[in-house]
């Protein structure tokens, strides 16, 4: 698991590199340990994210 400075420096290079920017190709792996669970897939993962505007990035604890 990173360590919570490691994940400061990944939002800090998520804000200058991707917010505010349109997500023109997303590209996702299935897995059904990942998607199986939600009942979806890597495809519709990759529909649902394509041309959307990144807004924001946050971390909660060790997640972002």
């Amino acid at each position: 698991m990173p360590e919570i400075g490691e994940i400061a420096r990944i939002i800090h290079y998520l804000h200058q590199h991707l917010v505010g920017k349109t997500l023109t190709l997303v590209k996702a792996q299935h897995d059904e340990n990942v998607y199986g669970k939600v009942g979806t897939t890597a495809a519709a993962f990759e529909k649902a994210l394509t041309g959307k505007k990144v807004e924001d990035a946050r971390q909660q604890g060790k997640y972002f």
